[in-house]
Order: C-alpha cells, then sequence, then structure tokens
C-alpha cells in the first residue's frame, strides 16, 4: 500500500512536467424553506424544509493537440441514505475528448455540457443538482469570420443485437448545427438549426423528427444592450402530430447609474387554442434550455409544454442587479405570467367547459443576495413570493388565497487542488 501511495505521489509531482494536469472541486451544499415552490400550496398543507448538496470532482488534462475532461458528482438530500446503508450514489457529469485536427478545426465526443447564447435552447442547468449534459459530438470550427459548430447523438438504452428501440423518454437521435458571426463592434448573430427524433409512443418502429430554427442577436455597443431571439418550430411530436409553433425574446437592458444594471424584457412561447383544437401541435417546447434562469427561481414553469397544459407562456419581466460592494451584489427580479392561449374552465362537477380562463396566471417577486468571499468562495441567499389567481390555481394546482413564498441559503466553494 505505501508503495502504490508512493506511486501515485511521484507520478502526480512529474506529470505537469510532461502534460498540464489539473483537478478541481466543486462543493455546493444548499438550503430550502418550502411553501409555495412549483405550485400554490393548499391550506391544509405545511411548510417543508431540506438541505441538499451537490459534490463535484474535476479531472482535466491537456497535452499537445489532445484535451480531457472528467467531472463526477455525487447529489444527495442530507439524510435521505442512511450512513450505515451502501447505496451507489456516484455520476459522471462529463467525460469528453477533444481532438485538434487542425488549428481552427477541433471535435469533442463523449458526454458533455452544450450551451449557446442565453441558454434558451441548450443550457446546462446548473441550479439543478444534477444538470443537464448530453453524449454527443461535437465539430467546431474556429475562424476570424465566425464559428461554426456541428453536433451529433444517437442514445440507446443498452446494448442490443438487433433494432434499435429506446423506450426512454428522451430524444433518440440529435442533430444541430449552429453558426455565429459578428456583424460590427458589439453587434454578434447566430443561428441554429436543431432536428431531434422521439420515437413514437405507440409504434417503436417509428421515428417522429422535430426541427428548430432560431436565430440571436446580441447589440451591446456600451451601457446599452438588446438582444433579440426568434425561433420557429415544425415537424411532429412523439404522438404523431404535425408541429407548428414559434417563439421570441426581446430584451433591453441598461446601466442608469453606476452599480445598477436593469433589463426589461419579453418571452413569448405559442400555445394550443383550446377553443379551436385541431391535429396541429401549437405549443413551443425550448428543448433543452434553462426555465430556472428565465421564468423566475419559483420554477413554475420550467417546462413549458406541462406546467401551461400546452396553452402557452407570456412573461414580461424587469431584471435588476445592484451592486452593493466589490464582492456584493442583490438582485431583484420581477416576473408577470400569463397564458398566451385560451384554455377552458371546467365546472367542479360536469367537467364541463365553460369559458376560457382569464389568461392573467400571476406575478413572481425574486431577491437574491450573492456575496464573494474569495476567489473559490460565493454564499447566496434568495427569497421569492409567487401572488398566483384563480387561473393559476386551475393551471398549476394550490390555493391563490393561501401565501406562496420560497427561500434558500446555498454556500459554493470550487477549491483547485493541483
Amino acid at each position: 500500500m505505501k508503495r502504490l501511495l508512493l506511486f501515485v505521489g511521484v507520478f502526480l509531482f512529474f506529470l505537469p512536467s510532461f502534460a498540464q494536469f489539473s483537478l478541481e472541486g466543486d462543493l455546493r451544499p444548499r438550503a430550502e424553506f418550502r411553501h409555495g415552490y412549483r405550485r400554490m400550496p393548499y391550506e391544509t398543507e405545511a411548510p417543508a424544509g431540506h438541505v441538499s448538496q451537490r459534490t463535484r470532482l474535476i479531472l482535466g488534462f491537456s497535452q499537445d493537440r489532445v484535451i480531457t475532461r472528467i467531472s463526477i458528482q455525487d447529489v444527495r438530500i442530507w439524510g435521505d441514505q442512511p450512513p450505515l446503508n451502501d447505496v451507489p450514489s456516484i455520476d459522471l457529469h462529463e467525460a469528453w475528448i477533444q481532438l485538434a485536427l487542425t488549428e481552427n478545426l477541433f471535435v469533442r465526443a463523449g458526454r458533455q455540457e452544450i450551451h449557446y447564447d442565453n441558454q434558451r435552447l441548450f443550457a446546462i442547468n446548473d441550479w439543478n443538482n444534477v444538470a443537464n449534459k448530453h453524449d454527443a459530438v461535437v465539430v467546431r470550427h474556429q475562424a476570424a469570420s465566425g464559428e461554426l459548430h456541428i453536433g451529433a447523438a444517437f442514445n440507446q438504452s443498452g446494448a442490443p443485437l438487433f433494432g434499435t428501440r429506446y423506450q426512454t423518454d428522451y430524444y433518440k437521435t440529435l442533430n444541430y448545427v449552429r453558426y455565429q458571426t459578428g456583424l460590427a463592434d458589439g453587434i454578434d448573430i447566430s443561428f441554429m438549426g436543431v432536428a431531434d427524433g422521439y420515437e413514437s409512443n405507440h409504434n417503436p418502429d417509428v421515428l417522429y423528427m422535430r426541427g428548430t430554427w432560431s436565430a440571436f442577436l446580441s447589440f451591446e455597443p456600451g451601457p446599452v444592450s438588446i438582444h433579440f431571439n426568434p425561433a420557429w418550430q415544425h415537424g411532429r411530436n412523439s404522438y404523431g402530430n404535425p408541429i407548428r409553433a414559434c417563439y421570441f425574446l426581446l430584451e433591453a437592458g441598461a446601466k442608469p447609474v453606476d452599480g445598477l444594471q436593469t433589463n426589461i424584457g419579453l418571452e413569448w412561447l405559442s400555445g394550443n387554442d383550446f377553443e379551436n383544437l385541431d391535429e396541429t401541435f401549437r405549443a413551443f417546447d425550448p428543448l433543452y434550455g434553462a426555465g430556472h434562469a428565465n421564468h423566475g427561481y419559483m420554477d413554475y414553469f420550467t417546462n413549458t409544454l406541462v406546467h401551461t397544459r400546452g396553452a402557452g407562456l407570456v412573461n414580461p419581466y424587469l431584471k435588476s442587479t445592484i451592486k452593493l460592494s466589490e464582492k456584493t451584489s442583490l438582485d431583484a427580479d420581477l416576473h408577470l405570467f400569463f397564458l398566451q392561449n385560451n384554455y377552458p374552465r371546467f365546472t367542479d362537477e360536469l367537467s364541463i367547459p365553460l369559458e376560457s380562463l382569464d389568461k392573467y396566471l400571476g406575478t413572481e417577486v425574486d431577491f437574491t443576495l450573492s456575496h464573494r468571499f474569495d476567489e473559490i468562495t460565493r454564499l447566496m441567499l434568495g427569497y421569492s413570493v409567487m401572488f398566483g389567481t384563480e387561473s393559476m390555481e386551475t393551471i398549476k394546482g394550490g390555493s391563490k388565497d393561501e401565501f406562496a413564498h420560497w427561500a434558500f441559503v446555498m454556500l459554493r466553494v470550487r477549491p483547485r487542488f493541483l
């Protein structure tokens, strides 16, 4: 055993002489108080509380044309596993290899994070302790004129001898292309086309393909910024219905005074009209993007297809960041939520639709205080309130007469061991 430890120590000591090696940690305990998180409470429901923790060990290596990254993580709720129980809980978050074919052409293969622009269609979803990743191959070409990415993935639930049946509720195939370029100083634009395929719920031999086309314009010449993101979706969903859906985001930001950043925006996701239903599916699905960062921290609409019952969402918002000191800042966000399309209100006894719901769902207010102790340590405290309506009761459940609020305290430490 002593010889093994000596060998490992000598290996790690001399390894930097031959290559660039890094070993990092990421520890994130988070305590939460919940009484209205994700949906409004009922009168008989008591508040909940828990402490979750995500722990990561990240290994990096680079030599000549090769870069690798391996990230393993353990995600748990304090107390969900008795200490003496032997329950495996390690998850592989990242494990990829990147090979430089030329000075401008790179190939990355393996489990990896994929995120672009404001992370509306592809996101890390870092608030979620597990976070998002893809088993994929991504080819990147970098040039002075712009950057081109081409990605592809093919998922299977095992290693079959025959056939390719995939019964997991996730994409079976993913293909995308993205190009980003600068139009002028402070003006960037990107275009993305995504084709993802889902196996039919009724026939495993049928693969329904969905296409999503998106553009993202970023205009940031100085203290004022404008972001515009339109998208269009077509193809078929996993039930075989034709899709005709659209989306847009328009956001303007400014720094009116020193230490204050304000952004005002509107996000619009199309939905189905339940007063005039046909076989066409008109609800826009934001693919693998972040809901927590866009639709309020109480996570009422992280999955817009499910959480709006397919009626779509309109979200005007106002976000402000106040810099209290060099290391401390306060975020104050205001979200208004509306259904984009008509959804019926039913009678309690016969479930007969009477008329459409009032489209106004509610208002959410989020406050987040962030303090950096040093380069590796950060403390965050948050408090949020949801003021829901009768329409929110129908769409999400709970009672509008109950006070819906949520709070958290989170410490994040990212040490670098080597």
